[in-house]
């Protein structure tokens, strides 16, 4: 019998036989091996994320998460919180990490994968961050998946830091599309912590990966609350930005028209704030920001 961690958040899991991975193998449905991949390209993802992006309700959803967690597709850990039971989060297990390496002719370990440095994503600090970030991406995939109109690439911080991570470490970086309007925007997901000095000084930054790069985009300051954002513009107001940046506040559908750009007191959609870049000068992609990334890169 598997025995308690000493945390009694979980239970260790066995090693992975060929028989773990065979009767898996079996199992999977396509959509199964899409979340594998997407979980662990995020790192981690909550049941409601998952739901909201795979399945019609979350009793569907939290049914075959628990298939997926007992064949050892998937790992799934539940944070500490003070009071109550926190939501489950989900990382890709051994057995899965096997199963999609092979897929590219690898094993896992040559594929990237290390099961102890995946765990280590339900002790950090930045578990919180980790999570809204990915709730940003959520809000955004599952309208795009949902209408045909709309269109979102999407960069992780892991992909972000290696292309770019000794100017500037953006959480995300991305392109939505939205009908006739485009935008290519760098993420800051902001959670309070840091000084509004420091939030000024990575617009510099940017400013610098264009100049460098030719890379452009409009940053997003999505904040934890109206009076943070109130005193962001107040401060950029004093300091005018080298680069185009918008805000807003966490809870809010990012594609909608919630967005204020820094300087102007107008609201706009994220699609509408590519009208913000110079007239007339097309934002690049990042390279390759046409092609899916390996699926290994998240990791």
């Amino acid at each position: 019998m598997p025995t308690p961690r000493p945390d009694h958040r979980d239970v260790v899991r066995p090693r992975t036989t060929a028989e773990a991975i065979q009767r898996l193998v079996s199992r999977l449905t396509p959509r199964d091996r899409r979340i594998m991949r997407t979980v662990y390209r995020h790192r981690t993802l909550t049941t409601d994320q998952i739901a909201k992006l795979e399945f019609r309700t979350c009793a569907s959803a939290k049914k075959r998460l628990l298939t997926l967690y007992r064949l050892r597709a998937l790992g799934r850990f539940r944070p500490w919180i003070p009071a109550g039971s926190a939501r489950w989060h989900y990382i890709l297990d051994a057995p899965g990490a096997e199963i999609l390496a092979a897929e590219h002719g690898r094993t896992a370990r040559e594929w990237g994968y290390r099961r102890d440095q995946v765990l280590t994503i339900a002790y950090r600090s930045s578990l919180a961050h980790t999570i809204g970030t990915n709730g940003f991406f959520v809000d955004l995939e599952s309208t795009a998946r949902a209408r045909h109109d709309a269109r979102l690439i999407w960069r992780t911080s892991a992909e972000c830091v290696a292309q770019f991570g000794d100017v500037v470490r953006p959480d995300a970086a991305g392109r939505w599309e939205h009908r006739d309007e485009r935008v290519s925007f760098f993420l800051e997901y902001d959670t309070g912590t840091e000084p509004l000095r420091r939030l000024g000084d990575k617009l510099d930054r940017y400013h610098e990966l264009s100049r460098l790069t030719g890379d452009r985009g409009v940053v997003l300051f999505y904040l934890p609350s109206p009076a943070r954002q109130d005193n962001l513009h107040r401060y950029l107001d004093q300091h005018t930005p080298p680069v185009p940046a918008a805000t807003a506040v966490h809870a809010v559908h990012p594609a909608e028209r919630v967005w204020t750009p820094i300087g102007s007191g107008r609201l706009c959609t994220l699609a509408g704030l590519g009208a913000l870049t110079e007239p007339g000068v097309e934002q690049p992609f990042l390279p390759e920001w046409g092609d899916p990334p390996e699926e290994g890169a998240g990791g």
